[in-house]
């Protein structure tokens, strides 16, 4: 996962990080460990919502979770 750019379209998209968390309905905790890579990582229904939520296209989804064009 590359958190730079998923940092990057959060802030494009007016989200904090709390705000992430509330959309994909986890804590704010979760969501700072989960972006550390200390426990789990995004659900494909979390990359579908933030997907939706940010109007990414699949090459950017790929760049951003996966690390794959």
């Amino acid at each position: 996962m590359d958190v730079l750019l998923f940092k990057y379209f959060a802030g494009k998209n007016g989200d904090t990080m709390r705000d992430v968390a509330k959309a994909i309905k986890i804590s704010a905790t979760t969501m700072s460990n989960r972006l550390t890579h200390k426990c789990g990582d995004f659900s494909r229904a979390d990359i579908a919502t933030l997907k939706k939520r940010w109007h990414l296209t699949n090459d950017q989804v790929a760049e951003i979770f996966y690390n794959e064009v």
